[in-house]
């Protein structure tokens, strides 16, 4: 009888603490940092390399790639809570399922970043969204960024 009491608090104690799934997840190591982004067929990934600096690659995680044709370059929205909006252009090249290209940022347009409510990762060819979502976890991608890459 006990645990029918237990029980619900528990489960409410792991939704509560497990990650969501649409969170930035960060990853680094030596001299390299990425932040990560999945939801629905596509998968971005903002990385760097110490001496280098950022590149954004989009997946499709479908892996046909059909939706970057005729994508030159991208968009990438991102809004603070008090709405304003900083955009960040990227050129892209094709590359099998994914694109990428250099993100060309400077501290202002990071901070915007690490302290953003939310982004929208779109192409301005074909009008087509292909990420949209929240910024949790962008701070810690901002102090990775910065430790292992120097940015």
């Amino acid at each position: 009888m006990k645990l029918f009491r237990i029980l619900p608090s528990f489960i409410v104690l792991l939704l509560i603490a497990s990650p969501s799934f649409a969170d930035w997840k960060t990853v680094q190591s030596n001299g390299k940092a990425r932040a990560v982004y999945q939801s629905g067929n596509y998968e971005v990934w903002i990385h760097c390399r110490r001496g280098q600096g950022l590149e954004l690659w989009l997946r499709d995680l479908t892996l046909s790639g059909r939706d970057f044709q005729n994508v030159r370059s991208l968009m990438m929205w991102v809004k603070l809570p008090d709405g304003r909006t900083d955009r960040w252009p990227v050129t892209v090249v094709q590359e099998g399922a994914g694109i990428s290209g250099a993100l060309l940022v400077s501290d202002f347009n990071l901070e915007f970043f690490r302290n953003a409510q939310s982004f929208e990762l779109d192409s301005p060819q074909t009008r087509q969204v292909f990420l949209s979502g929240d910024m949790r976890g962008t701070g810690a991608a901002r102090l990775a960024f910065l430790e292992q890459c120097g940015l």
